[in-house]
């Protein structure tokens, strides 16, 4: 009879507890409740007589989860979940198998050992925890501690369960109208976003886009936010184009990435167009091995991606992710975030679309100056020779060269490129790509006279790791980079005879093995050779293979010296002027006739390359508008040359060489150009061509 009348009372006084929590609870509203909440932790605490009273949960492999309210002596929230040992998986899956986990000291723990350990290291005897809701991959409830041994008394577990309730109800409550708060927010940021967007200029679009990410981060409680779009109406590859994430991200992770790639089961599902949240990486399946990886290596602990379809049909994903925690996913905004990637993805196209009218509206501008400088038609022929790739001339000799490039352009047969150095061989051997069928791939160049012997071989064929001292990985050689593709061989003249064999068997048969393998691999390239020697004195000189020439000249190209094409020199000139004036900061407005006839006459030993240098001499020498030769140019001004005593001090100046021997052999001929004994047959030349020399360099008989 005691005994029933201890435990009415005890019903009575416990009653009278879920009543003051309740009335404490009803009328709370917004921030109140958690302050309701708390004051009613604290109330349950003092009626059980426990040190520790929380609501929170535990995951089940047994790690803590952030508690969501607490009261008492325990260690503030960061040291329990960094507390080690974890509560561990056993101990979580009786609790969430029985609905309630309870002890009354440590030595009820034996069986238990990783959570017996646990317990003692957060300083806890004596525990009742109670599961209020399974949530997939932890376990929701509210748990009493205390630091002494206890004896928890009957219906102890019961009497937690009806007061867990009404505080969780509470909780739940609070949470509805966060979300109902936090999906007003939300409408707001799509309403703005949407007037944001009109009239952004296109330089401010994409910071614009990472604001709009990061407003929706906080908005939807998400640490990380990326926007993906389609790349191609087959919605073949998803590409993340801009990408925000909160300080304590260690980013970015993904702006750049192409989906496709990396992570084909999620782009497999993203091209259903149909939202997606993984709540926890239980939710991937086994074959999304490589997405669950990243999100273990990142932290990532949920995401959402919701479709968007923008104006004109491009598609893509806004992304939302948790970092190190749970996501609690305001659902119910999917539809608004798809409108949000809408705006946004056209935010991308019209920024696209504006820079291409930008840079048009710039290259009209550049043009109207260009053709309101000086030397119009000039320059306009110099504006035409652009397309072909610096490749500027309209004499006979160079236009012949270009023709024979235009015929054998399209085909693969191998191309022998001959000239004197500065000719152009390297312009010409890219024209000859550019015109063929394989432009779509790469142009691999090769400098046989710049790599040591000892490397060639490496560079051309390719070598296998250990295959020679200092072959630590394996490497790649230029023919097999070259598959599909053109090789270029430039001087090959100077390749070793001894690789000349190598050479000959990849352009007859395809075919070559890396140095250390014995595998055969066979190439499909088109080969283009060109050289400033003279290949068949090396033949005679043992030095060259006349069977590799024979291979290589099947469609020689000669091309010509500058003094071949002389015509060529004026437009050459302003050529070098235009491309000179934007690197050099200066304006060449005029050059003077007797300045282009010194350039015309010169012999250019050296070719294009030295005009060019010449030329750019002088610009910086130049101090206006109207270029000024003298002090770049060492033979400027030409002198008229009579017939004089030879100088003590002899130039050793080819040019000024041949000018001294006419003169020295016209003298003796007492000036007689033609005829038996005369000058033109003592020096071994047609009378025409004596008479074109003595004009160049400037030869004249004296006066009597």
């Amino acid at each position: 009879m005691k005994k029933q009348i201890q435990d009415i009372k005890e019903s009575a006084r416990f009653y009278r507890l879920v009543q003051e929590v309740t009335t404490e609870l009803v009328g709370a509203k917004g921030e109140d409740i958690d302050t309701a909440l708390q004051n009613c932790l604290e109330i349950a605490g003092e009626y059980f007589g426990v040190d520790s009273v929380s609501l929170g949960g535990i995951s089940k492999t047994g790690e803590l989860m952030p508690t969501l309210y607490l009261w008492g002596q325990l260690p503030p929230r960061k040291t329990m979940l960094a507390s080690q040992p974890t509560p561990g998986p056993e101990m979580a899956t009786q609790f969430n198998r029985d609905g309630y986990f309870i002890y009354n000291r440590l030595e009820d723990l034996n069986e238990l050992p990783q959570y017996q350990e646990h317990t003692r290291r957060m300083g806890v005897s004596a525990a009742v925890f109670w599961k209020h809701h399974d949530r997939g991959s932890w376990i929701e409830g509210m748990a009493f501690s205390s630091k002494n041994p206890k004896t928890w008394l009957d219906g102890m577990v019961e009497h937690i369960g009806a007061l867990g309730v009404v505080l969780f109800n509470a909780l739940y409550r609070k949470r509805a109208e966060e979300e109902t708060e936090r999906l007003r927010q939300f409408e707001r940021i799509v309403a703005a976003t949407a007037s944001e967007f009109v009239h952004l200029s296109p330089e401010r679009v994409d910071a614009e886009i990472e604001k709009t990410l990061e407003r929706i981060c906080k908005c939807v409680d998400a640490d990380l936010s990326t926007l993906l779009q389609w790349r191609g109406s087959e919605k073949l590859t998803l590409k993340v184009s801009h990408e925000w994430y909160a300080d304590f991200v260690d980013g970015p992770h993904f702006r750049g990435s192409i989906l496709a790639d990396e992570y084909p089961w999620l782009t497999a599902r993203l091209r259903e167009s149909k939202p997606i949240l993984i709540h926890s990486m239980d939710n991937f399946p086994p074959e999304a091995f490589a997405e669950r990886a990243t999100c273990e290596r990142i932290g990532i602990r949920s995401i959402l991606w919701a479709p968007f379809v923008a104006a004109h049909g491009l598609q893509g994903y806004i992304a939302l992710s948790t970092i190190n925690r749970p996501g609690a996913w305001l659902e119910s905004a999917i539809p608004q975030l798809g409108l949000v990637g809408n705006v946004l993805a056209s935010a991308v196209e019209r920024q696209q679309a504006d820079f291409k009218l930008l840079q048009a509206y710039d290259e009209i501008r550049q043009l109207k100056d260009y053709v309101e400088a000086e030397n119009v038609t000039l320059r306009e022929e110099i504006k035409a020779s652009f397309d072909e790739d610096e490749l500027v001339g309209n004499s006979h000799a160079f236009q012949t060269a270009i023709h024979q490039v235009q015929q054998v352009a399209n085909t693969d047969s191998t191309v022998l490129l001959l000239g004197k150095t500065g000719t152009g061989k390297g312009l010409i051997a890219r024209l000859l790509h550019r015109q063929s069928r394989r432009k779509d791939r790469p142009l691999v160049t090769v400098n046989c006279a710049a790599l040591p012997a000892e490397l060639i071989e490496s560079e051309l064929f390719g070598h296998e790791k250990g295959a020679f001292t200092g072959a630590v990985a394996r490497k790649i050689g230029r023919f097999e980079l070259a598959d599909g593709a053109t090789i270029f061989l430039d001087e090959i003249g100077d390749l070793p005879i001894q690789l000349q064999a190598k050479l000959l068997r990849v352009l007859q048969e395809r075919e070559f093995e890396r140095l250390g393998s014995s595998t055969t691999r066979h190439v499909d390239t088109r080969v283009i050779a060109a050289t400033n020697r003279d290949l068949d004195l090396l033949i005679d000189q043992g030095k060259f293979r006349d069977d590799l020439y024979y291979r290589l000249s099947v469609f020689p190209i000669r091309l010509p010296s500058l003094r071949e094409r002389r015509t060529d020199i004026p437009l050459l000139t302003w050529f070098f002027i235009t491309e000179l004036q934007g690197t050099l900061g200066k304006t060449i407005e005029k050059v003077p006739p007797g300045v282009m006839k010194t350039l015309t006459n010169h012999d250019w030993p050296g070719n294009v390359r030295e005009l060019r240098n010449v030329i750019e001499r002088a610009m910086i020498l130049t101090p206006g508008t109207t270029l000024d030769l003298e002090s770049a140019f060492p033979c400027y001004p030409r002198q008229k040359y009579v017939s004089s005593p030879v100088s003590k001090q002899q130039s050793e100046n080819l040019e000024d060489v041949e000018r001294t021997h006419i003169v020295k052999v016209l003298e003796k001929c007492n000036w007689k150009v033609r005829g038996i004994d005369g000058a033109a047959e003592r020096l071994g030349l047609k009378r025409t061509t004596l008479q074109s020399r003595m004009k160049r360099l400037g030869i004249q008989r004296p006066s009597a």
